[in-house]
């Protein structure tokens, strides 16, 4: 394991330097009392008239600070027997079949551990205080923030911003690195998502800088108000939706830069977004989040290829359905909690449960309408 200290210790980083907090004014600050937490503050990206925010250069050879930090805390949380389990020991297959669904064996696995989370560790619609994270630290690994420099960097504090996503390790993960990401305003705990909220994901799956990490959404439809948590985690290949050919559905090359497609052949209906414009991406992500939500629909989301390819999912309602689907399981990757069920998993079966949740035809049609509505009217 990659212990905290080992990355320290690195000479290419400010990494830990003492933050005093006089960088920013305590009206945006909440004091941690007796708690030090790192903070990564997001270097400002340079917004000409032409960029608009665009997605700084990803892909590069060397290890980002960013993947460095998160790699290193989650491990260390590891290490300190903070998860209740090594979920890189956990059996997976591909089933055999024309989608190449996969499958992990993980009968420690814990189906509700989203509803506990928000149960044991969020404060129904209170703000972030010290308590509530000196309470929880072990498990909060760090707080990423914008910055009000070029370049980005890692401090260590007793001071938390006003605005940032809390990184804090999910002890029941479904693969390497499982965190949740909980957007947060010192003042309260989001209810709905938001362009500054999805502009701050997108910008830290873009600095993460992996081809390995992607970003989960769930949007559960139910009768109690549930907070704002995104998810995220490593795979070592690409999601089964990912390799699937794609039908373009709208194109603006020279406005927004942003393409919407269709993934044909996919048993679940699906929606993709792509573009390197950090506005146009998560303006148009919003809107029509925004919309889904007003007309009570289930969706969830899955980002990508570093921060600039978001999946849509959107879920219809079911009798047959005894829950939504997770984002993991909409992407085509399955947990199962008994050998049993492992073993006998089978294509049929998957394809019968995301076609009990996928929108029908018409539908379907009416969402890229709006989805196409959208964009246009965006920039008008």
């Amino acid at each position: 394991m990659v212990s905290v200290e080992q990355v320290e210790g690195r000479t290419d980083y400010p990494f830990l330097r003492q933050n005093s907090g006089s960088d920013q004014s305590k009206d945006h600050q909440v004091t941690l009392k007796g708690v030090k937490i790192h903070l990564y503050k997001l270097g400002i990206i340079a917004r000409g008239n032409d960029a608009c925010g665009c997605f700084p250069c990803a892909a590069t050879d060397s290890q980002s600070l960013l993947d460095s930090v998160l790699l290193s805390q989650w491990e260390h949380c590891a290490w300190k027997g903070q998860l209740k389990y090594d979920v890189t020991t956990c059996q997976t297959k591909v089933i055999n079949g024309e989608k190449k669904f996969v499958v992990q064996l993980n009968e420690r696995w814990n189906s509700l551990f989203l509803e506990e989370f928000e149960n044991n560790f969020l404060q129904p619609l209170g703000p972030i205080s010290s308590n509530h994270i000196k309470s929880h630290k072990e498990n909060v690994l760090f707080c990423v923030s914008q910055g009000e420099k070029e370049s980005s960097e890692v401090v260590l504090s007793t001071m938390l911003p006003k605005d940032g996503i809390l990184i804090i390790a999910n002890a029941n993960p479904v693969e390497y690195g499982h965190v949740f990401l909980v957007p947060y305003n010192i003042n309260r705990l989001p209810l709905f998502l938001d362009k500054k909220m999805v502009e701050l994901i997108l910008r830290t799956a873009v600095e993460v800088n992996s081809s390995s990490f992607r970003v989960f959404f769930d949007s559960i439809i139910s009768n109690r108000s549930d907070h704002i948590i995104f998810q995220a985690s490593y795979f070592a290949n690409p999601l089964p939706v990912e390799l699937f050919p794609t039908v373009p559905v709208y194109a603006d090359t020279h406005r927004t830069g942003i393409h919407i497609c269709e993934v044909a052949d996919y048993p679940l209906k699906t929606l993709v977004f792509m573009g390197n414009n950090l506005d146009s991406l998560s303006n148009i992500i919003t809107e029509i989040c925004s919309n889904l939500r007003v007309h009570g629909s289930a969706f969830n989301l899955l980002i990508t290829d570093f921060g600039t390819k978001i999946f849509l999912f959107p879920q219809a309602q079911s009798l047959i359905m005894d829950r939504p689907i997770s984002t993991w399981e909409c992407g085509g990757y399955f947990v199962y909690g008994t050998k049993f069920g492992f073993d006998n998993a089978s294509e049929t079966e998957i394809l019968k449960r995301m076609a009990s949740v996928s929108l029908d035809d018409s539908s379907f049609q009416s969402l890229k309408h709006l989805c196409c509505s959208i964009a246009v009217n965006l920039y008008l």
